[in-house]
């Protein structure tokens, strides 16, 4: 694990947490303040990215049972929020998919990529639980209730692992990042259909 980057994580979830918390309360509806602190976190991880290597989004085929797990995780994301993207306008869908693609590229480049240049199974364990405890930061923010909260945290939780085997079996965050992006898709569309953004 990238010593250096996994003490930046842990340095930046307290500040994070902070930023959402006070987003939260600044007067900007739930949605857009959850957004503007994704922003500032997604213009970290690019920091972080442009700055060390290690990562890789190169389209890889993970093992049979990475690729089972992720096909199960999108089938998943969709079955349960299937029909959020048809109660949102053509604009906020745009947003909901651009918001998908960044955090699953961003993310998994980082997570799984950076934090992990050469993964090792301790390695990948430790950058899953930096990963779970990063999702304390959004959960702090408004546009999330206590119980949404506690998805966000068992959600993380359990994509963590599927994501690290595709990682793990593949050499690549790629198929992960693509998996992710989907499951993203759904999730923050549930998200800004659920803070009343109309039709």
């Amino acid at each position: 694990m990238n010593r250096a980057l996994a003490l930046a994580v842990l340095a930046a979830i307290p500040a994070l947490a902070a930023l959402f918390h006070l987003l939260g309360r600044s007067g900007l509806r739930p949605l857009d303040a959850h957004l503007a602190g994704l922003a500032t976190y997604w213009a970290l991880l690019a920091l972080a990215l442009a700055r060390c290597g290690g990562w890789s989004l190169r389209l890889r085929r993970p093992s049979a049972a990475a690729t089972l797990a992720l096909a199960a995780l999108v089938l998943a994301a969709a079955l349960r929020w299937g029909t959020a993207p048809a109660q949102l306008s053509p604009g906020v869908l745009v947003v909901a998919a651009l918001a998908a693609a960044a955090n699953g590229a961003l993310e998994e480049a980082f997570w799984r990529g950076a934090l992990l240049p050469r993964p090792g199974r301790g390695a990948a364990l430790a950058a899953g639980a930096l990963f779970v405890a990063w999702h304390l930061a959004p959960a702090a923010g408004a546009a999330l209730s206590g119980q949404d909260a506690a998805r966000l945290l068992a959600g993380a939780a359990l994509i963590a692992p599927v994501m690290t085997a595709a990682r793990l079996s593949s050499g690549t965050a790629g198929t992960g990042a693509l998996a992710h992006a989907l499951v993203n898709f759904w999730v923050f569309s549930a998200l800004a259909a659920a803070n009343g953004h109309p039709l």
